[in-house]
């Protein structure tokens, strides 16, 4: 091979090479590659969703259930709570030690009675959560009888007096609902303890702290409860009682140096509660 064909030859290829890279280059401008630019996006696009809380409560379609509902404001402000105002000298003797023939019903409340105060020979028919939708429904472990519901005590005992103290579990359903319920309840007592006088007891009302910050637990609710259960009575075999002023702040609150939480009694109050009841009631 001559060398006037050989570089014929050599410059050829390298107009081909040189065609051939910029077409590559500018290939590459107009078809970028997946990870030069993965997306259409934003690479620091932030696409977590923030899921709001739903407060609003469905409508109510059977019996409500007994657990509270939530505390409407974890962030509130914290309480100071008072020194507890001294008892009275605790003789060991107290008054409510002579209930007899007497039946006590209720909540948490009721169960603090038990725990904590001196009742006698009183039947107490109490539970953590009962509320006037179960109260003749669910069996209660009962002192001495064991689990046992509310008609089989009733069938087996005439009673001279029934206390009666419901509201704060039911406080966060449609509230004339319950009143309809308790009603009808304290009918059926009546019914089947025609000799019994029925105290209907006013719920200790709710710690301001509390009630001020929560759209359920609050006194305006539980004043309109204990307002319509006092109009049960009839000053004869039913009667209101209502402790609260004992306990009070004096604005219609439950104290704070009475109270264990916002809603139950430190343990040794329950005692000036139960003589309260009995001098109230029985003297």
């Amino acid at each position: 091979m001559n060398l006037k064909k050989w570089f014929l030859i050599a410059g050829g290829l390298s107009v081909i090479i040189i065609v051939a890279v910029l077409t590559a280059v500018i290939y590459s401008r107009h078809n970028p590659s997946a990870e030069q630019n993965p997306s259409d996006e934003p690479t620091n696009a932030d696409t977590t969703e923030e899921t709001t809380p739903q407060t609003t409560q469905p409508p109510q379609t059977s019996e409500p259930e007994t657990t509270a509902p939530p505390v409407s404001d974890s962030a509130a402000e914290p309480v100071n709570t008072p020194e507890p105002r001294p008892l009275p000298p605790d003789t060991g003797v107290h008054k409510s030690a002579n209930f007899g023939n007497v039946l006590f019903i209720g909540d948490s409340r009721t169960v603090g009675l038990k725990d904590y105060a001196n009742l006698g020979g009183a039947d107490i028919f109490a539970e953590n959560g009962l509320n006037v939708f179960r109260l003749f429904k669910d069996p209660v472990p009962v002192p001495g009888r064991g689990k046992v519901t509310l008609d089989s005590m009733l069938s087996t005992k005439q009673y001279d007096k029934i206390y009666i103290m419901l509201g704060i579990n039911e406080i966060g359903y449609d509230l004339d609902r319950v009143i309809d319920f308790y009603g009808k309840a304290l009918d059926t007592l009546q019914a089947r303890q025609p000799g019994a006088t029925i105290y209907i007891q006013a719920n200790l009302m709710i710690q301001k702290s509390r009630s001020d910050r929560d759209s359920i637990y609050n006194n305006n609710n539980m004043r309109y409860l204990n307002d319509h259960m006092a109009a049960f009575a009839d000053g004869a075999k039913r009667i209101f009682v209502d402790v609260n002023p004992l306990f009070g702040d004096g604005a219609g609150n439950l104290a704070p140096q009475y109270a264990h939480d916002d809603f139950h009694l430190i343990g040794s109050w329950y005692t000036v509660w139960a003589d309260w009841l009995y001098e109230n009631t029985c003297e």
